[in-house]
C-alpha cells in the first residue's frame, strides 16, 4: 500500500480527531483544504 503525501497539517488533523476536538477538525479541513480520508504511512486516516 502506498501512502499519499502526508503533511504537518494532516498530522494535526489526525491528532484533533484522536482528541475529539470537533471544532479544530472542522477548522483544519476548511482552512487547510484537507482530505479526512487521506492515509498516513500506517494506513490510518482522520
Amino acid at each position: 500500500m502506498q501512502s499519499q503525501d502526508w503533511s504537518r497539517s494532516d498530522e494535526r488533523l489526525l491528532q484533533a480527531v484522536e482528541q475529539k476536538e470537533a471544532d479544530k477538525v472542522s477548522a483544519l479541513i476548511v482552512k487547510k483544504n484537507l482530505c479526512p480520508t487521506k492515509l498516513d504511512t500506517e494506513g490510518k486516516s482522520a
